[in-house]
């Protein structure tokens, strides 16, 4: 290894340099006039031509150039082999000027060609391995994510998030346009999986229902809709008894459609029963029962993309509060809620999320816990509360009103992009609360014009009435504008 000054012009750039693009060239060119080049140029040995190739200090190189330094100082290094290249260049990147997500992904690339494993990569460039990992699925993306992601319009863990659905474009593309923040991108993820797993179950269930012999058939046009098509449940034999699919539903004369409102479900139907010897039961309700599946399906709808809803917003409080450095900012509320209310423990999957977020179980918290654990315990214990109290609302058994308000927008707050099942929970939350502000203000009017001239302690009353749910996050209450089970299913139906 030797130090020698060398004429920018001898210099060229190694052909895999990182940078896709130099930037910031114009205010390095500035120092690089006022004091020169401090650090030297890492360079291998000349070329046939007198040329050597830049292994580290390209953006240096350049700004050489535009200020038209006559040489610069540079390490002349014997070739170190082109994975070490490579290398020697990103790591300097890395440190320095930062590369996009797509240069960054397309070095990585390069090393794994040149059978380099991840491990070794994230070793090397003291990265994590996660990134390195992520980074190169990004090569099987289709070219406009990749330079949404070089364009820092999606971030590395989204895009490799993407890769999920490499082999069908067409998810990809619906991602891609209604792609908002990370959090957004991944209620779209959810939403997709969710709907290839629906479409997954659909296919393998016409598979089976085919290989018993069942003639699978679109929606037929039922009796209680004017066609002549009644379900087997609603039919009976000639003797008055009731019909066992399972015993006719590969005979002819019967079929099967796929209720989808179910998560793919077998119906099983008779298109024409007198042609069978079959009736209708008498005193049947189909109608009713028609109209009673419709209303079971939209509210099935709604559930399932509640849940997948949830699962995001689960990741959500997991990478935001659960280190105590993030639960360090709400342990303030949480605390206030802890020592002024009632708050029972949590259960079932609430409890496995205050778990997870307490990083240990909350029940049995040693005694020499210390301050951070101490703090985490609080704030995951008052997370589950919130998410126990925002389901039980949204799935209609009970709810505060008030408390699932503040609680979504206090994530809404910190970073947290609302689906479109959560957005219209929001808005049904608040038109509730104005209704129920609006009849306080009414009930308030008529004790008025009744009682001649109000108190001022009336006066006062009627005020903390209308500002009972717009309380500060510190300071809520559990049993301010709770709902019974029957009440809260409203919230609900009026997404």
């Amino acid at each position: 290894m030797e130090l020698t000054q060398i004429p920018p012009a001898q210099l060229v750039p190694h052909e895999k340099n990182a940078h896709s693009e130099l930037r910031g060239i114009d205010a390095l060119a500035q120092t690089v006039a006022y004091l020169g080049i401090i650090e030297p140029l890492v360079v291998l040995p000349a070329d046939d031509e007198g040329r050597h190739t830049i292994v580290a200090g390209h953006r240096r190189h350049a700004a050489a150039l535009q200020v038209g330094l006559e040489a610069v100082p540079c390490v002349v290094v014997d070739d170190p082999g082109a994975a070490d290249q490579l290398v020697t260049m990103l790591v300097e990147n890395l440190h320095r000027d930062d590369l996009t997500v797509l240069e960054e992904a397309q070095t990585y690339q390069q090393l794994a060609l040149l059978d380099w494993e991840p491990k070794r990569i994230a070793q090397a460039t003291g990265r994590d391995l996660d990134r390195v990992q992520q980074s190169l699925t990004l090569h099987t993306l289709p070219e406009h994510v990749q330079q949404a992601a070089h364009a820092g319009q999606v971030d590395l863990v989204s895009a490799a998030a993407l890769t999920e659905f490499a082999h069908d474009p067409k998810v990809i593309e619906r991602i891609m346009k209604k792609a908002g923040g990370h959090w957004s991108v991944q209620h779209l993820i959810a939403e997709e999986r969710h709907r290839q797993q629906e479409k997954d179950k659909l296919d393998r269930l016409k598979a089976e229902l085919v290989l018993d012999g069942v003639k699978v058939t679109a929606r037929p046009h039922f009796l209680t809709e004017g066609g002549t098509a009644v379900p087997l449940h609603h039919l009976v034999d000639a003797d008055g008894n009731s019909v066992d699919p399972e015993t006719v539903k590969s005979e002819p004369g019967f079929a099967a459609y796929i209720n989808r409102d179910y998560g793919a479900k077998a119906e099983f139907y008779c298109p024409d029963p007198a042609a069978v010897g079959f009736r209708p039961a008498p005193g049947s309700q189909a109608a009713h029962r028609t109209e009673r599946e419709a209303r079971d399906a939209e509210a099935a709808a709604r559930r399932q993309g509640w849940e997948a809803a949830t699962a995001v917003r689960t990741d959500f409080l997991l990478s935001q509060y659960g280190t105590a450095k993030g639960a360090k900012t709400l342990f303030r509320p949480a605390l206030r809620e802890l020592a002024g209310t009632r708050m029972d423990m949590p259960f079932n999957q609430y409890a496995e999320l205050a778990d997870a977020l307490c990083g240990c179980p909350i029940r049995e918290l040693p005694e020499n816990a210390g301050m951070d654990r101490l703090t985490r315990a609080t704030v995951a214990r008052w997370l589950a509360r919130c998410e126990e109290n925002l389901s039980g609302l949204v799935l209609g058994r009970w709810g505060d009103l008030g408390h699932a308000l503040t609680y979504l927008d206090l994530l809404v707050a910190e970073g947290y992009e609302l689906a479109e099942v959560e957005s219209g929970i929001h808005q049904s939350i608040t038109d509730r609360l104005a209704e129920e502000m609006k009849d306080d203000e009414e009930v308030v009017a008529e004790e008025d014009e009744g009682d001649g001239d109000a108190s001022e302690t009336d006066a006062d009353s009627e005020t903390e009435a209308v500002e009972e749910h717009e309380v500060d996050l510190a300071e809520i209450e559990p049993d301010s504008g709770d709902l019974s089970g029957a009440d809260a299913g409203h919230v609900l139906e009026a997404v």
